[in-house]
């Protein structure tokens, strides 16, 4: 009989309590999402679009934690595996970061949710097929959508626009051009290239620049894909690494670039006038933008050293926002997706200095201005299907190599043997 009161009284004081609670109380839900976003420039824009998240999903709090590329890269496949990982994350393309995750079974396929929102009709399919891949993990660039990105890259000389006004430069147009720009500022006593490659992949972009001047896309897009007939053993690399020693012996990096970090020694050598030019990635401009403002500075790409080719970058898209395989909150993780990568998160990242994988409008282009020349050269890239790759996506240990070849360790021809046999091997 005490049982039975017992149990009416805790009835009776669990409806009056239900009665308390507020009408169409909203389940609280954290979202936890990993991405990038860490330098300062980046804070404004990814801030605004979480609170516009959460006012419009009432309930839910968006948890934010943001790595640098390679710790989250390095994080990414204990944390997926766990019930408590991030149900949002982005993710570096590549063998190495998006297909082993697909391997593992860590990533949810976006295909159901591309069609619901209309993410493909974002940007080209075939920039789409770099988040791309069999459910294997196998074959990239073709297969289910893991990810998708919100940001365009463009890699290309920042340059200051004063020293081309003082030497009476232009922008060169030709890879013959390019290097008489180098001259001309060397003999001027400037440092034409600021450059630090301690971290290492900073040198794929240097080197990779150059080799996507002597190179075809027919040429990079095997070599990537592993298509039949891939290789690195191709004259265009070995020009390139020889053309690449040859600028080390010129003196046109910076003094002591071995012990040169990106983030800070890097960025702060070109902020602060310490060289004409950075080869970089448009991920910079906000960043450079917040720093200088618009002016002080321009970009341009590296033209081609073929005839009449017209300039191939390395260039794409961005870390791409993916979903957690055993996320609980799969539809809301998507809708999360679906606004930073939209038209908003467009608006947003133009404001603050970047290219978004969206198309800009181009009537808020204000001609002169570095946002200016990113966008159009990205669009220079984009409209005549010139945007290369990242090689460490298929090569994940090729920095390694490109650094022993710049500190003159091993000899451009070994430098192609040792990253060929690599490659063959399957590594």
């Amino acid at each position: 009989m005490k049982r039975a009161r017992a149990l009416i009284t805790l009835t009776i004081v669990a409806v009056f309590l239900a009665a308390l609670a507020p009408a169409g109380a909203q389940e609280q839900i954290t979202l936890v999402v990993w991405d990038n976003w860490t330098r300062d420039a980046e804070q404004a824009m990814i801030d605004q679009l979480t609170a516009e998240f959460e006012a419009a999903n009432p309930g839910v709090t968006v948890q934010r934690e943001p790595y640098d590329t390679s710790d989250l890269t390095a994080l990414l496949p204990l944390a997926l595996s766990e019930a408590s990982g991030p149900d949002v994350a982005m993710i570096n393309q590549g063998y190495t970061g998006m297909g082993a995750l697909v391997r593992a079974g860590l990533l949810l396929p976006l295909d159901d949710y591309a069609a619901q929102y209309g993410w493909l009709d974002r940007y080209a399919e075939g920039l789409h097929a770099r988040n791309r891949f069999t459910p294997d993990g196998a074959t990239f660039g073709e297969g289910n959508l893991y990810g998708v990105s919100n940001t365009a890259e463009v890699v290309g000389a920042y340059y200051w626009r004063e020293d081309f006004a003082e030497l009476g430069l232009s922008i060169p147009t030709t890879f013959e051009e390019f290097e008489a720009v180098l001259k001309a500022l060397k003999d001027a006593g400037k440092t034409p290239i600021v450059f630090g490659s301690l971290d290492g992949w900073p040198a794929i972009h240097t080197w990779g620049a150059i080799q996507h001047a002597y190179s075809t896309l027919e040429e990079i897009d095997a070599f990537m894909y592993r298509r039949e007939g891939g290789t690195f053993d191709t004259e265009a690399n070995l020009l390139a690494a020889q053309k690449m020693v040859e600028w080390i012996q010129a003196g046109y990096f910076s003094p002591g670039f071995e012990g040169m970090d990106y983030d800070n020694q890097t960025f702060a050598a070109f902020l602060n006038h310490q060289g004409s030019m950075w080869i970089t990635g448009s991920w910079m401009t906000g960043s450079i933008i917040a720093e200088l403002g618009e002016e002080p500075i321009g970009f341009f790409v590296i033209p081609s050293a073929l005839p009449d080719a017209p300039p191939l970058s390395i260039g794409g898209v961005g870390l791409a926002y993916g979903i957690r395989a055993g996320t609980e909150h799969p539809d809301l993780a998507a809708a999360y997706i679906d606004l930073v990568t939209g038209p908003r998160a467009a608006e947003l990242l133009f404001e603050q200095g970047f290219l978004p994988a969206a198309e800009v409008n181009p009537d808020l282009l204000v001609e002169g201005t570095l946002t200016a020349d990113v966008v159009n050269a990205w669009n220079l890239i984009s409209s005549q299907n010139a945007v290369g790759h990242y090689l460490d996506w298929t090569m994940p240990d090729i920095a390694a190599n490109i650094q022993e070849l710049m500190a003159g360790q091993v000899t451009p021809e070994q430098f192609i043997q040792d990253v060929e046999a690599d490659y063959q091997a399957g590594g």
